[in-house]
């Protein structure tokens, strides 16, 4: 073997270990280097966690739902109320309710999306129990925080608590006296006990601290149709419309008002204003059964019976549920003496309001439905209809139409 490749062990490398030794430092150095770009890398992948993980899941086809904030939730809620929204704007206020339970302004605006819903259709009633709910809780939880107490009052008033919502709303100008809504809820409480004089003062002071104040023009327009002046009170519903023109219920104020003085002064004007307030809130849905029956109410009241009907009817098509319009449609039917029209559309009414407490059913299915099979010559039809009423009704109006009707069987009976 030539001298050139004669390996000397005693003199190598591989004779003394220390090719292994050399290759063993490499390794080791080599393993710590990448144990430390590990590190750093897990380090930056950690602090960029939020902007790295929404690429890796799209390169997966994933599409990562955020979880809003609160306050991200509650401008969501905001919007959708000035869209007209309600459901939506109660949706996003639970969700930042839920995140921030005694945050006093997301509550507060809970607890005002539930009531407002509730003027939108009778069976939401359920809303203002909700309201209240939220609301007592935003006391316990701030109980020195004046829109804490100026939300329950407007809750109480609206379950017609008015005594408790005075004073909550009292509570609540003690603890934050420049508060308009305080001023505005305590107006209503006020107008509703009949306390009409210092119901004027607490409106008049909510509307000189926001003249825009949707329940301050309310309450200073009922108040000034109570005391007679019809065309200011028609001014001023026009104001709490104009605060948000998405939401439905001041318009169904306003026209309520309108049509009340235009019928008293046969004024054809103020008739159109209140049907074009129905027909404002149908413009932004279609499918309001509540502006359908108002529109039934309306043309029936200006002698337009077949508009009248066509509307009521329209309205139990759209929602076969809707007690108030087969209330209506019962009501336009038996006026005009269609009697057996009348006591289907009050037997549909009856069978659906008989699931609701007795305070918020249309006491007009019991009394005129029995008067309707009175006028069908059915007293064993009618007085079984008149007696259930009587067991639980309030309405000065029924009670006197039902016992009317009492004593026309009783005479045909000779009871």
């Amino acid at each position: 073997m030539p001298r050139d490749y004669y390996i000397r062990r005693h003199q190598s490398a591989l004779g003394k270990g220390l090719l292994f030794r050399e290759r063993r430092r490499r390794r080791t150095a080599l393993l710590l280097a990448l144990v430390i770009v590990a590190l750093i890398g897990t380090g930056i992948v950690f602090w960029q966690l939020s902007a790295i993980q929404p690429v890796v899941l799209a390169a997966f086809g994933i599409v990562q739902t955020p979880t809003p904030t609160a306050l991200e939730a509650a401008r969501q809620g905001d919007l959708a109320f000035w869209r007209g929204n309600l459901n939506a704007a109660i949706e996003h206020y639970t969700h930042a309710a839920r995140l921030a339970p005694t945050n006093v302004d997301i509550v507060y605006e809970l607890a005002r999306m539930h009531i407002y819903r509730s003027f939108d259709d009778e069976r939401n009633w359920p809303d203002r129990e909700s309201a209240l709910a939220y609301a007592n809780q935003l006391v316990e939880a701030n109980p020195r925080h004046g829109r804490a107490f100026a939300i329950q009052c407007y809750a109480l008033v609206r379950l017609a608590r008015s005594e408790e919502a005075a004073q909550a709303c009292n509570r609540a100008i003690t603890l934050l006296p420049e508060d308009a809504n305080a001023h505005a809820y305590l107006a209503l409480a006020y107008y509703d006990l009949a306390r009409y004089d210092v119901a004027f003062e607490a409106a008049q002071r909510a509307l000189q601290l926001d003249p825009n104040h949707l329940e301050g023009n309310t309450a200073y327009a009922f108040l000034l149709a109570a005391s007679r002046r019809a065309d200011q009170a028609i001014d001023h519903f026009k104001r709490a419309a104009a605060y948000n023109p998405r939401l439905e219920f001041p318009y169904f104020n306003l026209a309520a008002q309108a049509l009340a003085t235009g019928l008293q002064r046969g004024d054809q004007a103020l008739n159109l204003l209140a049907i074009n307030a129905y027909d404002t809130v149908l413009g932004m849905n279609r499918r309001s059964v509540k502006a359908y029956t108002s529109l039934c109410r309306a043309y029936f009241a200006i002698g337009e019976r077949n508009l009248a009907r066509d509307n009521c009817r329209t309205a139990v098509d759209i929602d076969p549920s809707y007690t108030t319009a087969w209330r209506w449609l019962g009501e336009v039917h038996y006026r005009l003496m269609e009697y057996e029209q009348a006591v289907e559309a009050f037997d549909t009414c009856r069978s659906l309001d008989a699931q609701v407490p007795a305070p918020v059913r249309q006491t007009e299915c019991w009394s005129y439905g029995g008067l309707a099979y009175l006028s069908l010559g059915d007293c064993a039809r009618a007085m079984p209809i008149f007696n259930d009423v009587l067991a639980w009704t309030t309405s000065q109006r029924a009670v006197e139409l039902v016992n009317k009707g009492v004593a026309i069987c009783n005479q045909r009976t000779g009871s």
